[in-house]
């Protein structure tokens, strides 16, 4: 937002502009609102008086028809009187049209509401002009004796002299009582009093009420020719205007057509002298129309002016680097987002780029500042750098001592590593790895078999997790960890398609990389060891000491409290192989017992339960070459309901087929490949392979797995097996 001084600022120069150089504009229009409004307001105002000169015109010319008409009825009532007939129709027909004929003559001299053409009534304007005037005062000349004659008639008028219409006549034809007290009053003298006098004066009310007409119709017509002529002097006044306007502003282009192209001249000079790619993005990601010549050789693409920024770093960039650059982008157009505090988060600053030219990837840097205009943000200035040499001269320097401090860092962690456990769990690494890579030449390319390949190689990588987590050994962890999670893309795509046997395949040589980085390490090691201590002693002891570090990682992860207890001293008895193997389990089993079945402090506290989780872990001779081993944690528990419910989550079973299961169904359910009931995966948990992992340890010892469960109490693993 722009600061209290800079708005001052700008409004001052808004309003020198409008009265300075603007006023020309300013004034046109002015005008062309005045006279627009003028001729607006006539228009408005001449409309009503028209609509009332209608009225006015039409009722007149009913007055015409009206004083033939009682004219006539006069006579007929004449006639019904003499002969000594009921003249009660011609005696109505005379009272509505005299009375028609006088309440318009009364709208026409002082104005009034009065009956209009179709029945309703309406309001008629008194004649205003001189001639109209006279002639109303000539027609009531002649109307006012008329009317006295025909005054019993109006004796006989409801009170408030209602306006009567056709209808309403029709109905005081059958009311009896009112047409008897019309022919009792209304004699043979007023009859013939009255037509005497309308033979006389018939003609010169005739004459004067046609005249009335003539009147209204000439004064509408003087009326209706100045409204033209107002409007023709409005749109005179508009079109000169108009003209004006367009001679001014076709003057005031071509002198910035001048100065454009004057400014446009020096920019192309600026613009084709730089080396590196400069453009304008505007807030629909546009390219400006005005950019470096050097730009189409740093992006090694074409553009062109208005072309979409976006699509063009699609193309070059990654999907992750694209997303975040396109924040990035969002977020710099965003007003109230300061420019400094987010030049560090620039994700395009060092960015490899996929160019047309060769194939060899090469790198661009990006910078970015916001173009302001009046305090707003109108568009992005953009740099774009060719970095490839810079780049990969760092890279190489940084490989080279990147390389010595990973040497340096495992040299450190292994040497606290027994030296014959180490060389154990490089010889299961190689033997998986080598599994996997034979699955991998397998012949049979099915979709069905790729999947079963697929749930292979994450039982292997899941378990050179756990061993290299157990052991500390960060290098083939995290590797391991980040592979899985290619795999459970793959898979939770639902289609293993050919391509990701590729990638699997690229995977498998970064393991091979770090197995010999490894070995090289593990050789030396073994070089300079002086091979003192007891071997079976030093074994067991790393074996419980793994243990017991993943336990504690794992617990700080999760912010819990949990140690584990070891009695595995007939561990030393068992074959290397098998005591590996169950090495193995034992991490897969730890690792679920500190995520699943372990509370957090706050909840065994308020179930009464000690703060600190205990897990066992123990390994007895319990017959002659018969063995049972025990991983037992006082968590939780396993519920069957939730597992229900997860399996229902995601599809896998109806809530009819989950409740239909059984106890043991559902716990089998633990074993399958993928199946977890973690919320979200994380490196320790989530994928749905570590009891997975474990069912297929439990096969190659030939062992038997039982799995007891309490709600609130303990979870526990017994493997049974024999040498």
């Amino acid at each position: 937002m722009a600061s209290p001084t800079a708005w001052k600022m700008t409004a001052g120069e808004f309003f020198q502009g409008l009265f300075g150089k603007y006023i020309a504009i300013l004034i046109a229009v002015v005008i062309f609102l005045v006279s627009d409004l003028g001729v607006l307001g006539t228009n408005i105002y001449s409309s009503f008086r028209i609509a009332e000169s209608a009225v006015s015109i039409n009722l007149s010319g009913r007055q015409r028809a009206m004083s033939q008409r009682f004219a006539k009825a006069l006579l007929l009532v004449e006639h019904d009187v003499t002969r000594g007939v009921s003249h009660q129709t011609s005696l109505q027909e005379l009272e509505y049209a005299a009375y028609i004929f006088d309440t318009t003559m009364t709208g026409f001299r002082d104005g009034a509401m009065v009956t209009g053409g179709l029945g309703s009534p309406v309001f008629l304007v008194k004649a205003d002009t001189p001639e109209g005037r006279r002639l109303v005062s000539e027609t009531y000349r002649v109307w006012d004796p008329y009317k006295k004659l025909l005054q019993p008639l109006w004796d006989t008028l409801p009170p408030g002299n209602p306006l009567f219409n056709e209808k309403q006549l029709e109905e005081a034809a059958q009311n009896q009582w009112r047409s008897s007290r019309l022919q009792s009053t209304f004699t043979q003298e007023e009859v013939d009093a009255a037509v005497v006098y309308m033979r006389a004066n018939n003609v010169e009310l005739f004459n004067h009420v046609n005249a009335l007409t003539f009147e209204l119709e000439r004064d509408a017509n003087e009326r209706a020719f100045r409204l033209r002529m107002i409007q023709l002097i409005g749109l005179t006044i508009v079109l000169i205007n108009v003209l004006f306007t367009v001679f001014m502003s076709i003057r005031d282009l071509m002198r910035g057509d001048r100065n454009l192209a004057l400014a446009r001249k020096e920019t192309e000079e600026i613009l084709g002298t730089v080396r590196e790619g400069l453009f304008l993005l505007d807030h629909d990601y546009r390219l400006g129309s005005q950019y470096s010549k050097s730009l189409n050789k740093v992006l090694q693409r074409d553009v062109f002016p208005g072309m979409p920024f976006l699509p063009i770093l699609e193309e070059m960039v990654s999907k992750n680097v694209y997303d975040n650059a396109r924040d990035y982008i969002e977020l710099l157009f965003g007003q109230r987002v300061k420019e400094a505090l987010v030049t560090s988060l620039n994700p395009l600053s060092q960015v490899e780029v996929r160019g047309r030219e060769d194939e060899q990837p090469h790198y661009l840097s990006f910078n970015f500042n916001r173009a302001l205009e009046d305090g707003r943000i109108s568009h992005l200035l953009v740099t774009v750098q060719d970095v490839t040499e810079q780049v990969r001269l760092a890279a190489q320097l940084e490989a080279a001592k990147g390389q010595s401090r990973i040497e340096v860092e495992v040299l450190l962690k292994l040497l606290n590593t027994d030296a014959g456990v180490l060389r154990q769990f490089l010889d299961n690494v190689g033997k998986g790895l080598a599994q996997i890579n034979e699955r991998l030449r397998s012949e049979d390319d099915s979709e069905k078999a790729r999947l079963h390949l697929l749930n292979f190689v994450m039982r292997i990588v899941h378990g050179i997790k756990g061993e290299a987590a157990a052991l500390n050994i960060e290098m083939f962890e995290d590797y391991a960890h980040g592979f899985e999670k290619e795999l459970v893309g793959m898979r939770e795509k639902g289609e293993v398609r050919g391509e990701d046997m590729v990638r699997i395949t690229v995977l498998l040589d970064g393991f091979y990389e770090r197995l010999a980085a490894i070995t090289n390490i593990a050789e030396k090691m073994a070089g300079t060891s002086s091979g003192s201590g007891d071997a079976d002693e030093k074994y067991l002891q790393t074996f419980v000491d793994s243990l017991r570090s993943l336990v504690a990682r794992i617990a700080g992860d999760e912010k819990k409290e949990a140690t584990v207890a070891c009695d595995l001293g007939d561990i030393v008895r068992l074959p290397r192989r098998v005591a590996n193997e169950l090495h193995g389990i034992t991490i897969q089993l730890l690792r679920n017992a500190v995520k699943h079945g372990v509370e957090s402090p706050a909840e065994r506290e308020a179930q009464g339960k000690p703060v600190n989780g205990e897990i066992v872990v123990e390994c007895k001779e319990i017959d002659r070459d018969e063995y049972e081993f025990t991983v037992r944690d006082d968590g939780r528990g396993i519920s069957v309901g939730k597992i229900r419910e997860v399996l229902v989550q995601k599809g896998a079973l109806s809530v009819e087929e989950a409740n239909a299961l059984g106890v043991d169904a559902v716990m089998l359910r633990l074993f399958e490949p993928g199946f977890s009931t973690a919320s979200e995966a994380d490196r320790d948990a989530g994928h749905g392979v570590g009891l997975d992992v474990v069912a297929e340890k439990t096969m190659k010892l030939r062992g038997r797995l039982t799995l007891n469960s309490k709600i609130q109490a303990f979870t526990e693993f017994k493997i049974r097996f024999s040498l």
